[in-house]
């Protein structure tokens, strides 16, 4: 006899995008138990054994659900930022389809981990410069203001604070920062960009 499908819980910022995951998933016969918003939500009360969530809107969680996660989106540096992140069990880009998202959703739930394979080794070695330039060039505007507040030696709380945005976010953005630059550690992060000037003198 087959195991019953997961349950799932969707979150992402767009209605849209919920109702896109929504539609893949259901066409694979896994039950989706609700729609969320990342922020302001609690999802205890709902039953789901799996989450499927786009990982921007990932990153506005305080405090992630401690439930598996299958993590959407399509940048790599984005998706590498959540490595360490425990609950974060599954990473594909935004071009999966359904069947991939289903078995995805399937492995998880039993304890193992997904990749899809373009991103199993930018995340597997998050120093590798995968789409990077030369001039860090491809840093986001939000990317450069906390680039320059790593660079003041502040951490993940305070950057949250200066720049009104969650702790669990400002990690996030630290983390992409440290991916693009293909920098082991905060240190390396701003002697990179010290070198490649970008970062005020």
């Amino acid at each position: 006899m087959s195991e019953p499908a997961p349950s799932v819980v969707v979150v992402a910022r767009s209605p849209a995008v919920r109702a896109g995951l929504r539609a893949l998933l259901e066409s694979q016969g896994i039950s989706v138990n609700g729609e969320l918003t990342p922020a302001g939500v609690d999802v205890s009360p709902l039953p789901f054994d799996v989450m499927v969530a786009e990982a921007t809107a990932f990153a506005e969680f305080d405090a992630p659900p401690a439930v598996p996660a299958v993590l959407v989106g399509d940048d790599p540096d984005a998706l590498a930022a959540f490595a360490d992140v425990p609950v974060a069990r599954a990473f594909l880009g935004t071009e999966a389809g359904p069947a991939e998202l289903a078995a995805a959703v399937h492995a998880v739930a039993a304890g193992l981990v997904a990749f899809e394979p373009r991103l199993l080794r930018r995340l597997a070695m998050p120093g590798t410069p995968a789409g990077t330039s030369d001039t860090g060039a491809d840093l986001t505007a939000r990317e450069r203001e906390v680039l320059t507040l790593m660079a003041a030696g502040l951490p993940n709380k305070t950057i949250a604070l200066r720049l009104g945005i969650s702790e669990h976010t400002a990690k996030f953005h630290v983390g992409t920062v440290l991916a693009k630059l293909g920098a082991a550690s905060r240190t390396e992060a701003v002697m990179t960009a010290a070198r490649r000037g970008l970062l005020p003198l």
